[in-house]
């Protein structure tokens, strides 16, 4: 075979390795999709790692043991404290003293998932932005009347150590999203006219020395009852009736 036949396969397996016309140009948008979506995968990574380590050292913390006082005002009157109403899952609850006792479990009551409305679900309060349901079932709306007077819901709450002196934060949006972000804080949500003074809840003054009945607490315990020990019974002591000998009489001498 000459070397013309030779050069002539070797030009047509040449051309046909070529897939596109002379003068196209390689189409690169499929490689560039595949490292577009690579980057924005890396990315997303990197935020949701940086989400949570920040939020794992946002308090309060499973590590933290935090109070705070609430007290609920209807038409200017403080109603008795609340109770739960199941066992605490979260690390949220109340020991039937006006106080919150927040120590979370995990990531569902810690950083910024200690809201309000988890401490409300535990207790059977239903709050929206517009109205309050206590647990006995009695509904107030904003418009309904105290004394003849509208009246409206809003939450108030008070840094750690407030005093009579002390204004307080005034939240009606998103209320049952209010985060306690304090050890020592207090709240009253109050269902009062326009106009009514709020006061600082009955339980303010126990945050200095709060009542714990378990000092470990573990989800699934149910916080309002302190774990009892039944006092110890002793048998009652048993006397064996005393036993007399028969008397005996000397025989007589025939």
């Amino acid at each position: 075979m000459g070397k013309a036949s030779s050069s002539k396969k070797i030009r047509k397996v040449q051309q046909a390795g070529v897939s596109r016309a002379p003068g196209q140009r390689r189409n690169l948008g499929y490689p560039a999709l595949i490292v577009a979506i690579m980057l924005v995968g890396i990315s997303l990574v990197f935020v949701a790692t940086n989400q949570r380590q920040a939020s794992a050292g946002e308090k309060p913390t499973p590590k933290d043991h935090w109070h705070a006082a609430l007290g609920i005002n209807i038409c200017g009157d403080f109603q008795d404290p609340l109770t739960d109403v199941g066992p605490d899952r979260l690390g949220i609850h109340t020991h039937a003293d006006g106080l919150i006792h927040i120590h979370p479990f995990g990531s569902g009551a810690s950083g910024k998932n200690a809201q309000l409305g988890k401490y409300l679900d535990q207790t059977g309060v239903k709050v929206t932005d517009t109205s309050i349901t206590l647990p006995g079932g009695k509904t107030y709306t904003n418009g309904d009347k105290c004394d003849g007077k509208p009246a409206s819901l809003t939450l108030y709450a008070w840094p750690p150590q407030a005093n009579d002196t002390t204004k307080p934060k005034k939240i009606t949006k998103n209320i049952t999203q209010t985060r306690f972000a304090e050890d020592g804080s207090a709240f009253v949500l109050a269902f009062v006219p326009e106009g009514t003074k709020i006061t600082l809840p009955p339980s303010v003054k126990d945050l200095a020395n709060p009542i714990d009945l378990e000092e470990t607490p573990q989800p699934g315990d149910t916080s309002g009852v302190a774990p009892t020990t039944a006092p110890a019974t002793t048998a009652p002591a048993t006397t064996a009736p005393a036993t007399t000998a028969p008397p005996t009489t000397a025989a007589g001498k025939k």
